[in-house]
């Protein structure tokens, strides 16, 4: 792997030189949506499906700035106050740059206080860290960043954490004071775009493919982790090679202290037609054994082989590949139909036959719209989706194999054997925002001696059925969840707001499942990083 890496270094470097760098965008709802609005008014090239963006894409096509921001801002005064208020309001807490390098130090909070009504319980979270930003000539850029938290979360939030040791998005934890965790979160990348066609990344983070809220191709839900990727840009195509390594955290699997490895290849193949309509073709395989004998082998590093007969030319009996299929099209008047199509496994027999419920139908689909200034008022914007995955979908045969790590999924945060609707409004003025939410789920739970299909963390083996398998079997469980929040966005640079707002959890189930919650909370933060509390 080291040779091959040096060999695409030495390549790109080769190739003609670009006039300016691509920095990233990162992953963040929240701050995407400023960038959505007019996306979805406004014909583009950009492949708004593979996440992160880069800015250089999207920058223009976004009002943040220039509504918060004003271009004739007089404050260049170096009394106390006044550097106060700018680095407050509009700018970065430090900012650098010569003729070749620029850097900027920012800082990362989330201090928030509030109440859980439905278990009698204070929640607060005290995150701390910094975010570290720059480029190097015209060609080099990188991020890094850490945070460290102690919290207490919300009844089904931490009943999640205390089983998986891992928390939402973040990383492993350990116990502080009287039900409290303490855990860190570590992120960075650098990325060398050597010219329009080529950006190479290497870091530890996350990728997000689709249009939607969820992906059931993958996802940011995950604790980051070490990647390469490749992106290769050109006409209206934009092509995306991805390898990882992801952890397994079952003592059973560990050596000595060192959690069991498994590794990811994918592709992802996206194509513009026309100006609106986009096209996507996904395919990433896993692989990696109980014992640890398999390494990341040479054979996966091939960026534009199919993985199927490879995985069956090695001899990979642990080998789990996903296909997927992504498209969108882009309406006049701002509003975005999308959908995504996975296959985990199928047979041909089985799909024809599809009212006996044969479980190697392993597939999971989505359906979804998006409206942008929302009935043609500016920053109003609305997602409705659609997610469904039948039982045993990410799941396989060797549980180091399954499209996990850390515990967590990789796509979709409930894993399978679910289908969920939600609908998110999000509105904008000045410097108010508002966002509403309302998510309806069904899924079947297991109970400790059966495996319905919904833990991807089980092996496939061990199902309970194998034919008539249906979405939400097992354990009926009916899932609402509504949350509403309003925040004040004091520095758009870096994302400094205050919140305040409410989630209700509701689950009804007879046995299993998780507590339900009323969570009110108020709190200032910088919105970096998206943790789903919401399943």
């Amino acid at each position: 792997m080291q040779r091959l890496i040096i060999l695409l270094f030495l390549l790109v470097v080769l190739v003609e030189q670009g006039k300016s760098q691509f920095v990233t965008l990162g992953i963040n709802n929240f701050d995407q949506i400023w960038y959505e609005n007019n996306l979805l008014r406004t014909p583009n090239n950009i492949h708004t499906s593979i996440k992160p963006w880069r800015n250089t894409d999207v920058d223009s096509l976004s009002r943040k700035k220039e509504l918060l921001v004003p271009n004739n801002l007089e404050l260049s005064g170096k009394g106390i106050k006044n550097i106060i208020k700018r680095k407050l309001y509009y700018e970065y807490l430090l900012k650098t740059k010569g003729e070749d390098f620029y850097l900027t130090l920012n800082p990362i909070v989330f201090l928030s206080g509030g109440l859980d009504r439905a278990n009698n319980t204070n929640t607060y979270q005290n995150s701390r860290g910094l975010l570290v930003q720059g480029q190097l000539g015209k060609k080099i850029s990188y991020y890094s960043t850490l945070v460290e938290t102690q919290a207490i979360f919300p009844a089904h939030l931490s009943q999640q954490v205390a089983s998986n040791q891992v928390a939402s998005s973040y990383w492993l934890t350990k116990g502080f004071k009287n039900g409290g965790f303490d855990f860190a979160y570590a992120a960075g990348e650098v990325a060398f775009t050597p010219n329009r066609i080529f950006q190479i990344r290497l870091g530890q983070g996350k990728q997000f493919l689709g249009e939607g809220y969820r992906s059931m191709l993958i996802s940011d839900n995950s604790v980051n982790y070490p990647f390469f990727r490749i992106e290769t840009s050109f006409w209206r195509i934009k092509y995306v090679n991805l390898w990882a390594v992801m952890n397994d955290l079952r003592s059973s699997v560990m050596l000595g202290n060192i959690f069991g490895k498994k590794y990811l290849s994918m592709h992802y193949l996206s194509m513009n037609i026309g100006s609106r309509w986009n096209i996507g073709f996904f395919e990433g395989i896993m692989w990696g054994d109980e014992l640890n004998r398999y390494r990341l082998d040479v054979s996966f590093l091939n960026p534009v082989i199919f993985y199927r007969p490879v995985e069956f030319s090695q001899g990979f009996a642990g080998g789990n590949t996903l296909m997927g299929f992504q498209t969108s099209y882009q309406l006049k008047n701002g509003i975005k139909p999308y959908g995504q199509i996975v296959i985990d496994e199928f047979k041909a027999s089985a799909i024809k036959n599809w009212s006996a419920g044969d479980w190697r139908n392993m597939i999971g689909f989505q359906l979804g719209v998006k409206y942008g200034d929302a009935f043609n008022i500016p920053n109003l914007f609305i997602l409705a989706e659609y997610n469904s995955a039948r039982p045993y979908l990410y799941s396989h045969r060797k549980i180091i194999t399954n499209w996990g790590h850390y515990r967590q999924p990789l796509a979709h945060p409930w894993g399978s054997n679910f289908e969920e609707f939600l609908v998110r409004i999000n509105y904008r003025y000045r410097r108010w925002a508002v966002l509403s939410a309302f998510h309806w789920g069904k899924t079947g739970r297991d109970n400790s001696q059966d495996n319905w299909g919904g833990d991807i963390f089980k092996a496939n083996s061990t199902r309970t059925v194998s034919v008539g398998v249906k979405v939400g079997q097992g354990e009926p469980s009916i899932l609402t969840y509504f949350k509403t929040e309003i925040s004040y966005i004091l520095n758009p640079i870096y994302n400094l707001r205050i919140e305040a707002g409410a989630h209700l959890r509701n689950e009804k189930i007879q046995i299993g499942g998780f507590p339900n919650s009323q969570h009110f909370y108020i709190g200032i933060r910088t919105d970096m990083y998206q943790p789903y509390t919401d399943f």
